[in-house]
């Protein structure tokens, strides 16, 4: 029996293996080549039966064949698909946190900005009252003083 009617008769048109080395073979189980051969026998690498591909190659072509839809329910090892939106999402609250710490910093330096000017208010505020103080200490002896005097003047008289 000839191989070429054995793999024709599966129903499969195409199967493909990969070896340890991570390369894959695609064959084409209905192509002429193969009715040629006998069940024994090796199908060449060079056969037009046969497609290779690298690792690298065969992910590309899963990875665009899922994304253009040709594969249904196709889901991938890494799931990198499913994380991108949760990255993003993250991202995008990772930006709103940043720019609320921003907002809060500002305000906290507007803050201390205020704060100064009520330590320097106070500063102000205490020296004049301390002037007040003098100031009226100053007129209260004067008024002694006269009062003083004016009781001198009186006694004298």
């Amino acid at each position: 029996m000839v191989i070429g009617n054995m793999l024709s008769d599966s129903g499969q048109q195409y199967v493909a293996n990969k070896d340890d080395k991570g390369t894959w073979r695609i064959l084409d189980t209905w192509h002429e080549d193969l009715k040629m051969l006998n069940a024994d026998d090796d199908i060449p690498d060079d056969s037009t039966s046969v497609k290779i591909l690298s690792e690298g190659e065969f992910i590309a072509l899963i990875k665009t064949a899922g994304s253009l839809g040709v594969l249904e329910n196709a889901t991938f090892g890494t799931g990198e698909a499913e994380l991108e939106s949760i990255i993003l999402d993250r991202d995008q609250e990772i930006q709103k946190l940043k720019e609320k710490i921003l907002a809060l910093k500002e305000k906290e330096s507007e803050l201390k900005r205020v704060a100064e000017r009520s330590e320097d208010y106070e500063i102000k505020e205490k020296e004049i009252k301390s002037a007040y103080d003098l100031k009226v200490l100053a007129m209260d002896k004067i008024e002694r003083l006269v009062s003083m005097q004016d009781l001198s003047n009186l006694s004298r008289d």
